[in-house]
This record gives C-alpha cells, sequence and structure tokens, in this order.
C-alpha cells in the first residue's frame, strides 16, 4: 500500500511541476515536455509493460486536469512508449553519455509529434503560431535537458521503489 501512495504522489507531483511550473514559464511551448519526457524516461528505466502502469495514469490526471476529459495525451502516451521501448531494444543504445543525448533528443521530437498529433486529430494547438515563432528548435532542446534531469529522477525513484519491495518481502516469513 505504501509504494501505491508513493507512486500515487509521484505521478501528482510531476503533473503538478508541470502545471505550475513549466507551464507558467514557457506558455508558447505548447506541449507538455516534463510529462513528455517523463514518459520516455520511465520506459527506458522500467521497460514497456511496468511503465504502463505509470504513464496511463500520469496521461489521464494530466488530461482530466487541463481539458476535463481524457484526451491528447493519453492516446498520444501509449504509442509513444511503444515506439520508445521498440527503438531502445533495436538500436541496443546504451543508457549513459552519448545515448542519453540519441534518448533525449528522441523526446524532443516526440514533443513535436504531440504537438503534430495534437493538431491533425483535435483541431486545437497553434502549429502555425508555434512555426512562426520558431520555437520548434527551442522545444527539442529544452525537451533534452528536462529528459535528462527526468530520467535521473525517475530511476533513482524506480530504485527506491524496488528497495522497498524487497524489505517488504524480506519481513515476511
Amino acid at each position: 500500500m505504501k509504494i501505491f501512495f508513493l507512486r500515487l504522489f509521484f505521478i501528482l507531483a510531476v503533473v503538478f511541476f508541470e502545471f505550475s511550473f513549466f507551464d507558467i514559464l514557457f506558455p508558447q511551448m505548447g506541449a507538455p515536455l516534463v510529462l513528455i519526457a517523463s514518459i520516455v524516461a520511465w520506459v527506458l528505466v522500467s521497460g514497456f509493460p511496468a511503465a504502463l502502469f505509470m504513464i496511463i495514469p500520469l496521461a489521464l490526471l494530466f488530461d482530466v486536469v487541463s481539458a476535463g476529459m481524457p484526451g491528447a495525451l493519453t492516446l498520444y502516451a501509449v504509442p509513444l512508449a511503444y515506439a520508445v521501448s521498440f527503438l531502445s531494444r533495436r538500436l541496443l543504445v546504451e543508457h549513459g553519455g552519448f545515448g542519453m543525448v540519441l534518448h533525449g533528443l528522441f523526446a524532443g521530437m516526440s514533443a513535436l509529434g504531440y504537438i503534430i498529433f495534437n493538431f491533425i486529430f483535435f483541431q486545437h494547438g497553434g502549429l502555425s503560431e508555434i512555426a512562426i515563432r520558431n520555437a520548434l528548435p527551442g522545444i527539442v532542446v529544452w525537451t533534452l535537458f528536462i529528459f535528462v534531469g527526468a530520467y535521473q529522477v525517475i530511476r533513482r525513484f524506480e530504485k527506491y521503489i524496488g528497495y522497498l519491495s524487497q524489505s517488504d518481502f524480506l519481513k515476511m516469513k
């Protein structure tokens, strides 16, 4: 039960960070960069099947809080997670050094993909407005930096959750 509440608190903290900090400072980005970077990082740390238990509630909570109903991020998160898992297995890139840069660039391109996905399927979001402001390279660069931080935080969080689950198991006799 403790692990469930820790995971719930972590999801709430990530969504709160997106809404209260990043969207306030950079409203012109047009995509939830922190959440997209977190989705990519969770898949790299935990793998696709285990990451789904964190990604789906994260995306649902963001969509419900931002729009009042499940929407674009919920539909975009699962194929994104599968694509990250597929590419990480096929490319066999290590999760350190140059591999982190490649994964971060993939997270940045995923943020651009979210903007295009949102524009095509939901007809909202300012694709032409963002292109006019030349913010597209900024989105990739910001997502790269956010991804590096999110990867480190999520890796430590999952390591702590693994430690807690082992300690709970070892207490039982």
